[in-house]
Formats: C-alpha cells, structure tokens, sequence
C-alpha cells in the first residue's frame, strides 16, 4: 500500500477509536464539572454517564437504524432511570459503564462463533478507504483465506476479552474504597479502560501486517485479471 492510502487509514483509525477515548475521557470531565456546580455524587455519576451516551444517540437518529450501539444507549437510560428508584449508593452508578461494557464484550465473543467477527465488519471502511477494488479484495480475502479469518477473529476475541476484564477490574476497584472516597475510586476505575484500549491497539497493530499482506495478494490477482480483461498485459517485473 503506498503513501497517499496510509495516510487517509490512519485518519481513519483515530475517527474509529475517537468515540471510545471519548468514553473514557467525558465521563471523568464531566463528573467533576458537575460536582464543583454542586451535585451530588449520585447525580453527577448519573449525569455524566448518560452524557457520553449523546453521540451515539444522534449516530442512531441520524443512520434511522438502531443498531447495537443504539441498544446500548437505551439500554442505558433504562438502566440510569431504575437506578433512581432503586438505590442511592453512588458506588453502584460509578460502576454501571461495567455493565455496557460486559455486554459488549460477550457481543463481540458471539460474533467469532456466529457471522463475520464484529472487528472485520467495522474495521472495513478504514482498510479499504472506500477503494472498490480493494474492498472487494477484502471480502474475497475472507471468503477464501482461513489465516485471514483466523486473525480476524482472533483480533474480535482479544477485543472482547480485554472488556470483559476491563468490567470486572472496574467494579473490584469501586469497592475496593469507601463510598467517601468516590473521587479517587471513580478516577482510577478509568484506567483498566486505558489500558485495555492501549494492549488491543497494540496487538492490533501486530496483526495488520500479515492480514495487509493477504489483502494485497487477492488485490494483485483482481488488477491482473482486470488487466486480462481489458486488453493489457501486466507489467513486467522490476528487478
């Protein structure tokens, strides 16, 4: 792949990874904005947490479709709106993105078993950057390369793996303090979160160039045949 198509892929990889930084981020922001107002624990832990869930509300509205991030986001407000009548231990509001985040997990897990793995259907457009041949290269890689399945699948896994641990890491930390220490506690529950995003980057980054080079085989052999095709011998060879 040359200059000019890595360089849109790497714009497209941090407008990928934006909503979920976001997610890390926006919460810990708003919850101490919201407290120096003059909220309660409860309430800001609340607050904060149903506003990350506004991007992927109006992705929601404006797509007309309700996908899993939208089952999410109402999943959310569902959750948020029972909490107000069940409990005031803002402990269990600071551990609710433990929940999302659990099921997001076991989701990605289901899609290595079930369908395409959820890494492959949402990793395309970056891969390809809309080039026809290109993405037709990569689905036929799919179809017909086990190594490149395997690895897909294998990145879903680890994804879903490191959210799983994530969850349970963020709930262990919460009630490892005192509800008096919420600050310190909701803090340094965000980190697990970091760290699973900066590992599965990493691993990710491990595997991009096997499954690159697998794409570009079946990319050359569908411009060769084009080439056929068309009329015009391929190349010759550069030494």
């Amino acid at each position: 792949m040359n200059a000019a198509n890595q360089t849109p892929a790497r714009g497209g990889r941090l407008r990928a990874l934006l909503p979920t930084l976001l997610d890390v981020i926006v919460p810990v922001i708003l919850y101490f904005i919201l407290k120096k107002l003059g909220s309660s624990d409860f309430w800001a832990l609340t607050l904060a947490g149903v506003g990350t869930g506004v991007y992927a509300l109006v992705n929601t509205i404006r797509r007309r479709k309700l996908d899993f991030i939208g089952i999410l986001v109402l999943l959310e407000i569902v959750l948020s709106v029972g909490l107000l009548f069940i409990t005031d231990d803002p402990r269990l509001v600071a551990i609710k993105p433990a929940f999302y985040t659990t099921l997001t997990g076991l989701y990605f897990l289901f899609t290595c078993v079930a369908g395409k793995p959820i890494i492959y259907t949402a990793v395309t457009p970056i891969a390809t950057d809309g080039d026809p041949v290109r993405t037709k290269a990569y689905a036929q890689a799919w179809d017909e390369s086990r190594p490149f399945r395997v690895r897909e699948r294998l990145m879903t896994a680890v994804f879903g793996a490191g959210l799983l641990i994530e969850a349970v890491l963020r709930i262990v930390i919460v009630y490892h303090w005192s509800p008096a220490k919420l600050d310190e506690s909701f803090v340094v529950s965000q980190l697990p979160g970091i760290i699973v995003i900066v590992a599965v980057l990493a691993f990710f980054r491990s595997q991009v160039p096997a499954i690159s080079k697998i794409v570009d085989g079946f990319q050359e052999r569908l411009e060769q045949g084009s080439r056929r095709t068309n009329g015009n011998p391929a190349p010759a060879p550069t030494a």
